[in-house]
């Protein structure tokens, strides 16, 4: 059955199908489901979206995931190129509004230790 119009001063909630609620609800889902099989090994499997990134040597592979990222947490210099693929999990946290904005890093073989300093990020790394 179909709601009529909302009026003044009631909220609009995103539907239960809409983009908003999707997202919301299953980002948690497909980073537990990342989680699990990431300790089960290669033995198991999942289709999870995902973004692969390949290039040629200084073709700009960098550039795009920290463009996905939104901030520079790569190495960079003459010298210095990606020696190892990367995964990159990307996770939105909404904010509350009793706490400041505070974006980090974690690393796999690092369990429980956050990079809020993105030059510690990247000379991890390196």
């Amino acid at each position: 059955m179909a709601e009529g119009p909302k009026t003044a001063g009631e909220e609009q909630q995103p539907a239960a199908s809409s983009p908003y609620s999707l997202g919301h609800s299953v980002i948690p889902i497909v980073n537990r489901l990342q989680d699990i099989f990431a300790q089960l090994g290669s033995a198991s499997t999942i289709d999870l979206p995902q973004v692969a990134v390949v290039g040629s040597q200084s073709s700009g592979k960098s550039s795009v995931l920290e463009a996905l990222v939104g901030r520079d947490f790569l190495p960079r210099g003459s010298d210095i190129c990606t020696r190892r693929p990367l995964v990159l999990q990307l996770v939105h946290l909404p904010r509350r509004p009793d706490t400041e904005v505070c974006e980090w890093g974690e690393f796999l073989h690092l369990p429980g230790k956050r990079f809020a300093d993105f030059s510690a990020i990247r000379r991890e790394i390196q």
